[in-house]
């Protein structure tokens, strides 16, 4: 019931203001309004500004008493949105839950968006982002990431090792866009099913992003990155949402390139459901997330 009411709420919501809204500071005014009315950081948590990292703003989210030690779990995080919207009001609720499911702290890049700072500036942000938590992390550090961010988090590891940088123990992806050629056959089979995101919407977002740029390209679309050997990688998507081949082909590329994957597909869910508390199964897919950073 949940799961439906989640589904239809977001194409009143969210689908509906991504396709029809011509102006991408209303959409982000909106957004930002729409999420912070229905979920909040818990009150034993806060965003601390945590410097900047190229020309990302950096927030460190973590417990406001009794903080994790030094050698506790550090993720670097990279929200959704489509490279044009989402940040800290978004996705920071989601963050510090996250943070309280590992028991440590997230590091939230707050990277440039389009179309105001277009490609390449959000890979940009995404290295030196990178090597800033390289810098403060003392335990394990993974790099994580939802849809767009997703995408970023993947392109930022292979960047990192096509540049000789310190690597990531682990990466977590939700739902990543990593296809910007839109090329999956689930962008046709799943466009019934999909609650959030579509073909227009996201041939939208890629024009605002890459504006002349290949989409192909491999900064922006890193399934097609030949450098298919990183650190373990955890896949948690929807098998109903219109970016499940994303996740699917690039779990099989990364396995034949010699890297330990992780997938979880679970279906009737709406595109990074992990973020929406109440849908069932958002929980399970955070304990899956805790136990795969702690392991």
């Amino acid at each position: 019931m949940l799961t439906a009411v989640t589904h239809a709420l977001l194409r009143r919501t969210v689908k509906r203001w991504f396709a029809q809204e011509p102006s991408v500071p209303e959409i982000r005014r909106k957004l930002d309004g729409f999420v912070t009315s229905i979920d909040s950081m818990a009150r034993s948590y806060h965003a601390v500004e945590a410097g900047h990292a190229g020309g990302a703003q950096l927030f460190m989210i973590e417990p406001k008493r009794r903080p994790p030690g030094p050698e506790a779990p550090l993720v670097l995080y990279f929200h959704g949105g489509g490279y044009i919207v989402g940040g800290l009001a978004s996705h920071g609720a989601f963050c510090a839950r996250l943070a309280q499911k590992i028991g440590g702290r997230v590091l939230f890049a707050d990277y440039r968006l389009a179309p105001e700072h277009p490609f390449p500036a959000a890979i940009e942000d995404g290295i030196a982002a990178l090597q800033h938590a390289t810098e403060l992390a003392h335990g394990k550090l993974i790099i994580a990431g939802d849809s767009a961010g997703g995408g970023l988090a993947l392109a930022t590891a292979q960047a990192a090792t096509a540049q000789g940088l310190k690597l990531p123990d682990k990466l977590i992806l939700l739902s990543p866009w990593v296809d910007l050629t839109l090329s999956g056959g689930s962008m046709v089979s799943n466009a019934a099913t999909d609650s959030l995101l579509n073909t227009k919407i996201l041939t939208r977002m890629r024009g605002l992003y890459m504006g002349k740029h290949e989409p192909a390209d491999r900064r922006a679309s890193p399934l097609f990155d030949p450098n298919t050997h990183l650190p373990p990688v955890l896949l948690i998507y929807s098998a109903s949402e219109v970016l499940r081949d994303d996740s699917t082909r690039l779990a099989e590329n990364l396995r034949m390139g010699g890297t330990q994957v992780a997938t979880h597909a679970f279906p009737g869910k709406p595109h990074v459901f992990p973020l929406f508390w109440a849908v069932p199964g958002a929980s399970r897919a955070l304990k899956y997330m805790g136990e795969f950073a702690r392991a």
